[in-house]
């Protein structure tokens, strides 16, 4: 399989490929194929990646940097730079915040609000770009998948809202052209009276929680926003599932309420991102506390951990094989061949051979990658650097019949290297030779002590110093024997030594006694 990442420290892409069953952290592992392209240094590292594939069939590697540069990058090697775009240009402090690529139409959005949105159908024509401002401050940014002319955004103190581009309209259907060379162009994006603005309507926004228990205003930061259920054929019904800064995961049905259906407070640590699951019911989350697991927007539980990251996980990226292949419809018949039409599309993403992946990645510096359903580990890669984004390029590989442990690769990896726990190891075992040898010696030496204690005071031993053997035996004889009995004899033997002379003692105080008054 191929994964491409992005290296925060260098600015730079690193294309990774690696069969199934990979896991730097043990010596004896197959080690991947990893090529360093499009260094740029830390001032420009890339914030927001994601594969472009345009209207020829030909796919391009289009990432967002800090600075306001967009660039384009051949997906095969070596890399070549096909495009690049400065006119974003914006403070050092903005980012981007996303960037979407939906029916040949690629949009960018920055924490100021800037949205430019450009047709990749002409890439040549310097003038196939075209922005609106959203207000600011922004922290997510997301594109409906089957109709590019709706936007969702939100951030810190600023509520879910969800937008109409007025101007980018749906070409008809021409019965004479090839319908899939024809598919990424089926949208364009009309004059304005402005020039190269969009025109842009709000149709939707949501509205706070309740107070809490205390009575409190809730906060609000979203970080990052997920459109469900995209097959529905309507231009006000939407389902959304976002995730906050403050933990929480919420659900919002637009149609029926400006208040989330489903609020759950996952855990105590932000949310950074959300990821597609195989299933409309189902979503996955990571937060800043290695925690990357499922959660279930249709009962508000929380499904399994992908567990064995270590500190915060930055990117998510999920890979469904079939899901390439089939086409994105818009049903315009009734609702129930609308539902009918969603559900074929959630089965079609599995019908593969293939599984569907889940690549994660953050600060230990580890490309991981799970199987989705399972969550079993698959594939564990070292990569150097804390990465900013993740991308599976092709996940086609043979699941082999052991998956990894993750409690395995941590003992291979307590020294951070590989080497470093080999030399850990090393210690520990010399350590516990060394506990051996001297616990050896203490026993000889005990046993010098006893034998030498054995010789001083039994009389009978001390006439014959050279019979070792004997003094053993006596103090075998002494460990063996139980004390309680022990001194219980000795006893009984004091004081029928002492019962015996008595007697005597007194006919001899009476003899003397007899012989002082003669």
């Amino acid at each position: 399989m191929k994964v491409l990442v992005a290296a925060e420290d260098s600015g730079s892409l690193k294309d990774i490929s690696f069969p199934f069953g990979t896991n730097t952290s043990v010596q004896q592992s197959t080690q991947p194929t990893i090529t360093t392209f499009a260094s740029a240094g830390r001032s420009s590292y890339v914030q927001r990646m994601l594969i472009a594939k345009l209207k020829s069939g030909k796919a391009y590697i289009c990432i967002a940097r800090k600075g306001g540069i967009i660039q384009l990058y051949d997906i095969n090697p070596p890399h070549a730079l096909f495009v690049e775009w400065k006119d974003m240009m914006h403070p050092p402090d903005d980012a981007f915040v996303g960037l979407e690529y939906v029916e040949g139409k690629l949009s960018s959005c920055t924490a100021t609000g800037k949205l430019v949105m450009r047709d990749l159908q002409s890439i040549s024509d310097s003038t196939n770009h075209y922005y609106t401002l959203l207000g600011e401050p922004i922290n997510a940014f997301r594109v409906h998948p089957n109709q590019p002319n709706v936007i969702a955004y939100g951030g810190k103190e600023r509520e879910l809202e969800v937008s109409v581009i007025e101007n980018l309209y749906r070409r008809e259907p021409d019965s004479n052209a090839d319908s899939e060379s024809d598919q990424s162009s089926s949208w364009y994006i009309g004059a304005t009276p402005t020039g190269r603005s969009l025109s842009r309507r709000k149709l939707w926004k949501a509205k706070n929680v309740k107070n809490d228990e205390l009575d409190l205003r809730v906060p609000v930061w979203i970080s990052d926003i997920r459109f469900l259920d995209v097959n529905r054929d309507s231009t006000g019904d939407f389902r959304l599932v976002v995730s906050t800064r403050f933990g929480h995961v919420r659900v919002y049905e637009t149609k029926y309420s400006r208040k989330p259906i489903v609020n759950v407070e996952v855990g105590d640590h932000p949310l950074i991102a959300l990821s597609p699951y195989t299933n409309d019911n189902e979503i996955i989350y990571c937060d800043t506390n290695s925690t990357t697991a499922r959660f279930n927007v249709i009962n508000g539980r929380r499904g399994g951990h992908y567990s064995g990251a270590a500190g915060s996980i930055l990117c998510l990226d999920s890979f469904f094989p079939e899901q390439e292949s089939v086409a994105p419809t818009i049903s315009t018949s009734d609702d129930s061949n609308s539902r009918e039409s969603s559900r074929q599309s959630s089965i079609a993403r599995t019908a593969s051979g293939d599984v569907p992946l889940l690549a994660t990645g953050g600060l230990d510096r580890f490309l991981r990658v799970y199987n989705l359903q399972t969550r079993e580990l698959v594939a564990k890669v070292y990569v150097g650097t804390k990465l900013s984004a993740v991308c599976i390029i092709d996940g086609s590989s043979t699941v082999p019949s052991e998956p990894l442990s993750e409690r395995e690769s941590d003992e291979e990896d307590d020294g951070v290297t590989t080497e470093g726990g080999r030399k850990r190891r090393k210690a520990l075992k010399t350590e516990d030779e060394d506990d051996k040898a001297g616990s050896a010696t203490d026993e000889d030496e005990s046993k010098k002590r006893r034998r030498k204690r054995v010789r001083l005071d039994d009389e009978e031993a001390s006439d014959d110093d050279d019979d070792e053997d004997d003094v053993d035996d006596v103090w075998n004889l002494l460990d063996t024997e139980d004390d309680g009995p022990r001194i219980k004899e000795e006893e009984e033997e004091d004081k029928a030594a002492s019962s015996s002379t008595a007697p005597a003692s007194a006919a001899q105080s009476s003899r003397r006694r007899r012989k002082q008054s003669t």
